[in-house]
């Protein structure tokens, strides 16, 4: 188990303050946190001016509600006037974002590159700050449920609780029956649909996995990689949803399960883990996650086999909040040299690289840095390029991830919903890939040299990984053989006082590179195809075409025929049988579904409210990044508890 959590992160009072250099992920957090700020200060913020290029915002203000010039009023005198005083005083204090990009392994941030503290004006209390308009909104379907409770005589305080109860009233054991029955008969429709269930001694519903057909039969196909990820709040019971996510042969993300989870405890992912790799009759080849430890140790349990990688864009959008405040003006320099770190492929540079950077920085005693050196085996290529990601462990991949789940699923469903929901991200996945395969026969890559090699992979490879051959391919041709000692060859990059070496061993069958391009991305490395040129080899070897990056299964079929043991190992054709152990465990052969709400054995009973792992809210106050994750309100009472009666009585008949 590893004993360093990267999550946790300590906040200091004074790292509220923004700074110059300071980054966030998006508009939305940077505004959240400079709001923050401002209500602790005395006074609240608004959007201001912005900037476009290309019709994307990059650079906008905020700037105290005060801020500004009071507006030359149009008075109709045909209509009643308000006679309302504004407040602005053409106060100064701002802060300005703009959006940058530093480099390859991070993510686009907003940079903050002016901030004015100073205000012309008194602030105010906090006492004071609730009866400021921006703290004392409701919405409009609040409002309209408010005066209807009005209009049947209720007091402020019975609608509150009336609001309350509603926000809390669920669909009771009806939403459990209807998931079962829905799972039940998706499993009689297609026996390739999968699903696995766990309930607790109250035999309320625990954890719940699923698996559509058609994503079974794509996992058998490309389950070698995997990208597991959770998210929370998007059911009505706030159960953390689980995904298990890889790429095709056409470089797309595809969905192969989902699970809804009680908790997030080392017993909860150890179970998961397990039942996923029984119901899909295979582990993968390698996972990749974030960087939680209880499922780091679950992992190593349950796929001793499987290869286990932190994502490197969940890291590096910590750093901000690690680093930026330390280092201040050098943070970016700091950026530029963990990018050289990070890019090398062999351990002996990185370790040198590491070093480097430690020192030059007086990072020794850093905790952070520690931790990170502690778990490089899982986040540092150089220890990674010997198993296969498919290009999995990039930035971009992680972001389609989230995107994925925002696009089809809505927040607050029920269960059955939620799953339907599903489907329909399913449905649209497969409705891709059939575009996919059309466009791969309508609007092919075109072919740039007459060589054998270009052709021979762009008959059996998809346009997305035929352009990633390319690319090695045309490359090729800038690197020289300097060197060779039997089936050991030196390439060198043509350019460069100190140009590297890499080294190739080809021996007429099998080859390899010291870059490890081909068993990190499946696709061989310009040096491999530069000594293929070089001793006039003209066919790639079968076992240097993966299965999985083949356009059509009948082309991948006729080289399984053929006998090459590799690529039948590739396309994923196991078939072995695992047994899920336990007594909780309620598999779909059990046929354990609610068909009768009498037979108090058979009914599986609603599940409490699920509790998101980490520090309760109130132990500490959140900072940075942190302060950006919003999460969306509730309907109903969520809104109204932070108002005090007597606002809420202004509101009802103030209308």
């Amino acid at each position: 188990m590893l004993d360093f959590d990267l999550n946790d992160t300590l906040v200091e009072e004074d790292d509220y303050e923004p700074f110059i250099g300071q980054t966030f992920e998006s508009q939305e957090e940077a505004y959240v946190y400079y709001d923050n700020y401002a209500k602790r200060q005395g006074y609240v913020v608004r959007k201001d001016r912005s900037d476009t290029k290309h019709g994307r915002t990059v650079r906008r203000d905020f700037c105290c509600h005060r801020g500004g010039k009071n507006p030359l009023k149009v008075i109709d005198l045909s209509k009643p006037q308000r006679h309302k005083v504004s407040s602005r005083c053409d106060c100064k204090a701002h802060m300005r974002i703009t959006l940058k990009k530093c480099f390859d392994i991070f993510p686009e941030e907003w940079h903050v590159t002016k901030f004015v503290k100073e205000h012309n004006h008194e602030l105010l209390s906090s006492e004071e700050m609730r009866f400021l308009p921006a703290n004392r909104t409701i919405s409009q379907e609040d409002e309209k449920q408010i005066l209807l409770y009005k209009e049947a005589g209720l007091s402020v305080r019975q609608i509150i609780q009336v609001m309350e109860l509603e926000k809390k009233r669920l669909l009771g054991n009806d939403d459990v029956k209807s998931l079962l029955e829905y799972m039940q008969s998706a499993k009689l429709e297609n026996n390739l649909f999968q699903y696995a269930y766990t309930m607790d001694d109250e035999r309320r519903l625990e954890h719940l996995i699923w698996c559509q057909a058609q994503c079974f039969e794509l996992y058998q196909k490309y389950g070698d990689v995997v990208v597991f990820d959770t998210t929370y709040k998007v059911n009505s019971y706030d159960m953390p949803c689980g995904i298990f996510v890889g790429v095709d042969n056409h470089g797309k993300t595809i969905l192969f399960g989902c699970a809804l989870l009680r908790n997030e405890t080392t017993s909860t992912f150890k179970w998961l883990m397990k039942t996923f790799v029984t119901l899909m009759k295979k582990p993968p080849k390698t996972i990749i996650t974030d960087q939680d430890p209880w499922m780091s140790e679950a992992i190593e349990t349950e796929l001793p086999t499987t290869k286990h990688s932190f994502c490197i864009w969940h890291i590096t959008s910590k750093f901000s909040c690690w680093f930026a405040a330390l280092l201040r003006t050098a943070y970016q320099d700091w950026c530029a040299d963990f990018d050289g770190a990070y890019k090398t492929t062999i351990a002996t540079e990185f370790e040198h690289k590491w070093n480097v950077m430690v020192h030059k920085y007086d990072l020794q005693e850093n905790k952070h840095i520690q931790g990170l050196y502690d778990v490089k085996y899982f986040w540092a290529p150089a220890y990674l390029r010997d198993h296969f990601f498919g290009g999995m462990i990039t930035t971009g991949r992680s972001e389609s991830i989230n995107a994925f789940i925002k696009k089809f699923v809505s927040s607050h469903v029920s269960r059955t919903n939620f799953v339907k929901q599903i489907d329909i991200a399913v449905q649209e996945i497969g409705q891709g890939r059939i575009c996919d395969n059309m466009t791969a026969i309508l609007r092919p890559i075109p072919v740039k040299s007459k060589s054998p090699l270009e052709e021979q992979a762009f008959r059996v490879f998809t346009p997305y990984a035929f352009k990633k051959f390319q690319e090695e391919f045309i490359r090729a041709s800038q690197y020289s053989v300097m060197h060779d000692q039997g089936n050991t060859f030196f390439v060198r990059y043509f350019e460069g006082a100190t140009p590297r070496n890499h080294s190739v061993f080809w021996g007429g069958v099998m080859a390899s590179c010291s870059c490890k391009n081909f068993e990190f991305w499946g696709v061989l490395c310009r040096h491999i195809l530069r000594v293929f040129s070089h001793t006039n080899c003209f066919k790639i070897p079968s076992l240097y075409l993966p299965l999985r990056w083949y356009r059509n299964s009948s082309e991948a079929s006729s080289v399984v025929q053929e006998g090459d043991v590799h690529s039948t190992s590739n396309q994923g054709a196991l078939h072995t049988t695992y047994e899920v152990q336990g007594d909780n465990i309620e598999l779909e052969e059990e046929s354990n579904i609610v068909n009768n709400a009498s037979t108090n054995e058979h009914v599986v009973y609603l599940p409490p409210k699920s509790k998101i792992k980490g520090r309760p809210k109130k132990r500490r106050e959140k900072g940075g990044k942190e302060l950006g994750k919003k999460t969306n309100v509730v309907p109903y009472a969520n809104n109204l508890v932070i108002l005090s009666p007597l606002v809420l009585i202004k509101i009802i008949f103030s209308a």
